[in-house]
């Protein structure tokens, strides 16, 4: 999204954000996880001669292709909306704000309650001070 087109937010709205936020990055680590699975499968299916193991679930391209596609359609939807997802492990993700007429950004993970610290835009976590 260009940067003179970006929406902001409050932090009342990225917290109104937050269930739905965290509902995609869970989705993403499930799907991420089955991911892993399905190459797992794929590579043991390959190096035994095209067999799955008992009671594997099937997996060929196909699904691997659709959960890939699924993860960019989760992580697309956030950034179609502003938010910038900044590691998948932790759940850091960063909305566009304002703070004393200057762009910055709120900053939350998953293991964060709500929204409440923000950092600015040439800073990263390690920089993020409370709202």
């Amino acid at each position: 999204m260009p940067a003179e087109h970006r929406v902001t937010y409050t932090v009342e709205e990225a917290n109104a954000l937050v269930p739905e936020v965290r509902a995609i990055l869970l989705q993403v680590a499930v799907d991420q996880r089955r991911l892993l699975d399905a190459h797992a499968a794929l590579h043991a299916a390959m190096d035994d001669g095209g067999g799955l193991p008992p009671g594997a679930p099937p997996m060929d391209e196909a699904t691997v292709a659709g959960i890939e596609d699924g993860i960019r359609a989760l992580l697309t939807h956030l950034a179609d909306r502003g938010i910038q997802v900044r590691d998948l492990s932790t759940g850091l993700v960063d909305f566009p704000a304002v703070r004393d007429a200057r762009p910055v950004w709120l900053c939350w993970r998953l293991s964060d309650e709500s929204v409440a610290h923000w950092h600015g835009t040439d800073e990263g976590y390690a920089s993020r001070r409370r709202w």
